[in-house]
């Protein structure tokens, strides 16, 4: 057996190998899709002095994991706070000035809150006036979530 011979042998192998280790390696879990609701609180008149608490909520199709929120605040200047919850439970808060610039946040991977098909997710804004009359100019938050899969 010369040189060629011996790296064919190698090489056809190795080859050989690589096949049975696919064929043989448990498959990789399937990437679960991401979905997308959003939410929003339309924008209402408030007198100087008033403290006002609006809401909006979505019921989810199917039982869902929520993985993530992009607040968004029409007037971050009033010092508002923004709270998605379920039922009375804060998956997600904004309290008073911490909106301005808040980024898109996420749960750690492989975390996600269970929300049951059925129970509403709240889009909660709190707002205390404390300068003259005005707009709220509303609140706006996408919610990220993906479906259960029980196995």
């Amino acid at each position: 057996m010369n040189r060629r011979d011996f790296a064919l042998l190698v090489a056809s192998c190795a080859l050989l190998g690589l096949v049975l280790f696919r064929l043989m390696a448990a498959p990789a879990p399937p990437t679960r899709r991401l979905s997308v609701e959003a939410l929003e609180i339309k924008s209402q008149a408030v007198r100087s002095g008033e403290s006002l608490t609006h809401e909006a909520s979505w019921l989810p199709p199917d039982d869902v994991f929520v993985v993530g929120w992009a607040p968004e605040l029409g007037a971050p200047a009033a010092r508002p706070e923004l709270y998605l919850l379920s039922g009375e439970t804060r998956i997600f808060a904004a309290p008073h000035g911490t909106l301005e610039g808040l980024p898109t946040v996420f749960m750690p991977a492989g975390a996600g809150y269970l929300i049951r098909k059925g129970e509403p997710v709240t889009l909660r804004l709190r707002l205390d006036n404390l300068g003259p009359d005005g707009e709220t100019r509303g609140a706006r938050a996408l919610i990220y979530f993906h479906p259960v899969a029980w196995r």
